[in-house]
């Protein structure tokens, strides 16, 4: 059964700002922090996020031991509407790139740290069931296979909500605002932290990479 996560917004203002280069005491940052506030409501009005989580018994098969072997699976789907996508295109079109440059990244944070609160439901919902989570497997990482979004994504068809979401011919996700992952859920695994480490992350080209740092926040 799919399970829709509660989820809240949340970000970092400062942490947008770090990864774009947005240094204080400059006239780029006094404009950003004038359009911050409607970059927000404009990400509030259309993102229109959709995390949810299927528990599965053991039935996918992507090369890995902790997943394939667990107990239970439990795939995971994050993803938003491509309205957003368009918002920041004719953002870009206009020639407003500071506000599109901002909004891209204010939205891919709050799509992230929504995965992150998904994540901590999942963890607490397994431990009532006796069982502790792998550690995040996704496709394209971390030696699974590309072509293992198909079986993950197929848990997730029939679903209304969902029916936007889907796969290219190459198996990328779109709208490209999507993550779909998995975890192992088991009794023998360790007690683990679900907080995303990017110290710990396989991805080293990731955009969002910041070294030891989580990547939950709070708003600021």
């Amino acid at each position: 059964m799919i399970e829709f996560a509660n989820v809240t917004v949340q970000y970092s203002r400062s942490r947008i700002y770090r990864r774009l280069h947005i240094e204080p005491d400059t006239p780029v940052f006094e404009y950003a922090e004038t359009a911050f506030p409607g970059l927000v409501k404009a990400m509030e009005e259309h993102l229109r996020m959709e995390n949810c989580y299927c528990v599965l018994p053991r039935s996918l098969s992507i090369g890995v031991k902790d997943v394939d072997d667990a107990q239970v699976q439990v795939a995971c789907l994050s993803s938003c509407s491509e309205e957003i996508l368009d918002v920041i295109t004719d953002m870009m079109d206009r020639g407003d790139y500071l506000e599109g440059y901002i909004l891209n990244d204010l939205s891919n944070e709050v799509l992230f740290n929504a995965s992150n609160q998904m994540n901590r439901e999942i963890a607490a919902k397994m431990e009532k069931q006796g069982c502790r989570l792998s550690r995040r497997y996704s496709p394209g990482e971390g030696g699974v296979e590309l072509y293992c979004q198909r079986p993950l994504l197929d848990a997730f068809r029939g679903e209304p909500r969902l029916a936007h979401v889907r796969l290219t011919e190459s198996f990328m996700l779109e709208p490209e605002k999507s993550m779909l992952y998995v975890f192992g859920a088991d009794p023998s695994f360790p007690e683990r932290s679900v907080e995303h480490d990017c110290s710990q992350c396989p991805n080293t080209t990731c955009f969002f990479r910041m070294e030891g740092e989580a990547s939950y926040y709070c708003n600021d």
